[in-house]
């Protein structure tokens, strides 16, 4: 009996090929902009096979500095460096309620890069109205939050 490692072109569609994670803590951001910045939360893959899919999920936190406006969040891909792209063509993929209050963000989103090269996510963020501050992140020691961004490589 053979047996078939993971990343091997056998591995039947749905597999779990590799999973890796960049994980922040007490790392606060801001900004005003109504165009989208990046944030720290940044990680790269390299996919075995350009029909493996990409399933990147976020959890962050997020707050306005009052209410009257909110924060906006987004996806982009970078190919080995090249620039970048949005993902869901630019689409808002989470947002921040206009109470002033901190708030968890999560996103789910299957991506499908159709290379082999290096593949880095990058979570973005701006400002709804540009009128307050976002703020992605909080506090510090042990009492600060925990970023999580994690890319779940699956076969195609």
């Amino acid at each position: 009996m053979a047996l078939t490692k993971i990343g091997d072109a056998g591995m039947p569609a749905g597999s779990v090929l590799q999973v890796v994670q960049k994980h922040l803590v007490n790392t606060q951001e801001s900004t005003n902009s109504t165009s989208f910045v990046n944030t720290s939360l940044t990680q790269a893959i390299t996919p075995s096979s350009t029909s493996s899919k990409i399933l990147v999920t976020v959890s962050t936190q997020s707050v306005t500095s009052s209410s009257g406006d909110f924060g906006l969040y987004g996806l982009n891909r970078s190919i080995s460096g090249g620039s970048a792209g949005e993902l869901g063509t630019g689409e808002n993929f989470a947002a921040n309620a206009q109470s002033g209050n901190w708030q968890t963000i999560h996103i789910s989103f299957l991506d499908s890069p159709s290379t082999t090269a290096a593949t880095t996510y990058t979570l973005r963020f701006k400002s709804y109205a540009g009128s307050n501050y976002v703020y992605h992140g909080w506090g510090s020691g042990k009492d600060g939050s925990s970023q999580i961004m994690i890319l779940t490589e699956i076969a195609g």
